[in-house]
């Protein structure tokens, strides 16, 4: 059974019962982001020439909302309808922050972002503090930006709105479990 705009790889799931209708929703969704903020796929078509050339076909997973699909309903998929679609928005969020972040930047800069990721990445987790975690994440954004060839991504009306959104939403959140 396929699934118009869900991976093919992810069709096992389906039939198992393992991705509800919210979910699968969710994914194509999740996709159409991805793929409206890289401007490369996630397989180079120099890769994908020596992928059919050396075994006569390319690979399902060709863009980079592929990869995030696949990725996310792959590791999530025994969450909650809400937290999974949460977490597809997380996703939106981070790119979305990434293009905010690094856009523009110097190269010293990114590399600043890049050496102190490494560096929080070559402490134990269980270790970081707050500062680590942040630079952690940090490294990752870099990591989007750069790996989806995000210099040019111009950022919608609507992803700035729902982003102000989010960000506001997150801190009314915060407030509240602060009080």
């Amino acid at each position: 059974m396929e699934i118009n705009g869900l991976n093919r790889e992810l069709n096992d799931m389906v039939l198992r019962g393992q991705l509800s209708g919210r979910k699968i929703a969710e994914l194509i969704r999740l996709k159409e982001i991805a793929d409206a903020f890289a401007a490369r796929n996630y397989v180079s078509d120099e890769e994908l020439k020596v992928l059919i050339e050396k075994f006569g076909t390319g690979p399902d997973i060709m863009t980079w909302g592929d990869y995030f699909q696949t990725e996310i309903g792959s590791e999530y998929f025994a969450h909650t309808d809400a937290d999974f679609a949460t977490i597809v928005d997380t996703v939106r969020f981070d790119l979305i922050s990434a293009v905010k972040i690094f856009q523009g930047k110097s190269p010293e800069f990114q590399q600043q972002v890049q050496d102190n990721g490494m560096a929080a990445y070559g402490t134990p987790r269980d270790q970081w503090s707050e500062v680590e975690e942040e630079q952690a994440h940090l490294y990752i954004l870099l990591n989007y930006f750069r790996e989806l060839g995000m210099e040019q991504t111009s950022l919608s009306v609507e992803d700035e709105e729902w982003f102000s959104g989010f960000v506001g939403a997150d801190q009314r959140n915060s407030a509240v479990g602060q009080a």
